[in-house]
């Protein structure tokens, strides 16, 4: 009997155990919507000066004092100068790294990469002291970007986008158990957005993908950026098509802007530009590569977030190059960025694979159809400013800026049955990329443009029912899309076709630009005119 009972005992004992062992395994919340966590971009670093640093209102943010730059050229210019004509720059650098350690002293981190003057908002205000609500289930008729961008940004994690990713990922990883708890669901769905891309693989490198259904990386950076590799190696590059694009582009479309660009492409036309392209990579190209390292040692160059933008294949160059003979003085931060190289940067396209081989949906939203900034050595790639397409989305094949990618490209294409993948203006060729079938493509949006309109494309990619949406599952949001308008008011995301392939920069006939050049002066001059006698 006493047997018996002890068995009895011992499954009673049992039960209570396994039961919310196996409530804990199953989501608890009791509806099947997995919450989304939104991981930022980076963001605007605030300055705790005398105030209590756990309350946000007591921080304000960093600027330049007035008359700072002005005062700063009139000192360096004649310095600059004399480093030109005597072939010796030493004056100069010093004189230059002193003026960007004033620019960056509440900014920059300690040889370590630490925050030494409570700049920035610590986790504790970003979301440690906030109570977070179950608010993970969405309306059930979210069609518009705005109601997108609400359901997305419900879990919004933020961080200080300066420090080493590895230690942030940590305080991610408390941030994700924190919404599994409070929404009741063991899984969740990530958005990446830029440099949060980077915290987000640090956090997967250490802390795996069991508990995650889909991946979306936006505008991703975590693959390197070519500012940040021509930057950080002291690589810079002056290329005459470069400058004329980046001015197409940018300029404004006042009368006199667009004469001035019409001058320029004139200029680079017949060669006027590209002599003094030439003149500039003989000088201050020069001039550049030795001043770097002493300038990025008191600004950039003490931040491990940044450094994370640096392409795994360029990163070990740009560390010798930055630290040459202050290797001791810098060991600290050295150590933190090693460590990121090996354990999350040099990682990155395996580990992706074996995310999406295990089962979790990993999609990508690139841009493209801009100017690189005209000083980097690859300046002719499809970007987005500041990330090629490549880096975005590694594999990427794309023409060069203002070309399209070649008839004998494009038959090849057709006869191996992968045109599909090709983009309707014909600049980009998905086929080559990590993941075909997951990777969309914005034509004509810059880095730092992050519109509600494309909220509701992830939204969908995130939400979709059945099986993993892909590039050809919406007729309304097919692999290549164009964007146009101004950001979040009255801006639209359209599909690309062969009868609408955007607005793909091309560059005026010889003869059409003098036309337009001897009608844009007339017109300037009949302005003036007008000015004159009314």
């Amino acid at each position: 009997m006493k047997k018996i009972l002890a068995v009895i005992l011992s499954l009673v004992i049992f039960a209570m155990i396994a039961a919310p062992m196996s409530a804990m395994a199953e989501d608890s919340c009791g509806c099947d919507t997995v919450p989304i966590i939104y991981v930022r971009g980076r963001a605007t670093i605030y300055l705790d000066k005398d105030g209590d640093p756990s309350d946000p209102n007591n921080y304000t943010l960093p600027h330049v004092p007035d008359g700072f730059i002005e005062n700063a050229l009139k000192e360096l210019v004649p310095v600059y100068t004399k480093g030109y004509l005597t072939d010796d720059f030493s004056e100069f650098k010093t004189l230059f790294t002193e003026y960007m350690r004033e620019a960056y002293a509440d900014y920059a981190l300690d040889n370590n990469g630490e925050v030494t003057n409570n700049s920035g908002l610590h986790s504790r205000e970003y979301w440690k002291n906030k109570v977070m609500y179950d608010v993970h289930k969405p309306s059930t008729d979210v069609s518009t970007p705005d109601q997108a961008q609400s359901e997305i940004y419900k879990y919004f994690y933020q961080y200080d986008c300066r420090l080493d990713p590895c230690e942030t990922a940590d305080d991610l990883h408390e941030y994700i158990q924190a919404v599994r708890e409070v929404t009741g669901h063991s899984h969740i769905k990530i958005v990446a957005r830029c440099l949060g891309t980077t915290i987000f693989s640090a956090y997967l490198a250490e802390y795996g993908w069991e508990d995650i259904d889909d991946i979306v990386l936006y505008n991703p950076i975590c693959f390197g950026t070519e500012v940040n590799n021509s930057l950080f190696n002291g690589e810079f590059y002056f290329d005459a098509d470069a400058v004329d694009f980046f001015a197409t582009q940018n300029l404004d479309e006042s009368l006199p802007f667009t004469l001035l660009k019409e001058i320029i492409t004139l200029s680079n036309k017949t060669n006027g530009l590209g002599m003094t392209m030439d003149y500039f990579n003989k000088t201050a190209t020069k001039v550049a590569k030795y001043v770097i390292p002493d300038v990025l040692r008191v600004c950039y160059g003490t931040t491990p977030g940044y450094w994370s933008m640096v392409s795994a294949d360029r990163y070990e160059t740009a560390r010798d190059y930055v630290f040459e003979g202050v290797e001791d003085e810098y060991a600290g931060l050295i150590a933190k960025l090693d460590n990121y190289h090996e354990t999350v940067g040099s990682q990155l396209t395996e580990m992706y694979k074996q995310i999406e081989a295990d089962g979790v949906n990993v999609s990508i939203i690139a841009k493209y159809g801009y100017q690189l900034y005209p000083i980097v050595i690859n300046a002719d790639q499809q970007s987005d400013m500041i990330v090629t397409c490549e880096q975005q989305a590694p594999g990427t094949t794309s023409a060069p800026i203002g070309s399209k990618l070649s008839d004998e490209y494009v038959n090849k294409a057709k006869l191996d049955g992968t045109d599909k993948y090709i983009s309707p203006d014909l600049a980009i060729d998905a086929s080559t990329t990590l993941f075909p079938d997951s990777t969309w493509y914005i034509q004509n949006m810059k880095h730092n443009c992050y519109p509600h309109v494309v909220d509701l494309l992830m939204y969908k990619i995130l939400r979709h029912e059945g099986e993993k949406m892909t590039v050809f599952s919406d007729e309304n949001y097919p692999q290549y899309l164009i964007y146009e308008g101004e950001e979040n008011n009255g801006d639209s995301l359209r599909p690309m076709t062969q009868v609408d392939i955007g607005d793909p920069i091309e560059q005026p006939s010889f003869l059409e630009l003098i036309k337009n050049i001897i009608i844009n002066t007339f017109n300037i001059i009949l302005e003036q005119l007008k000015k004159l006698f009314v």
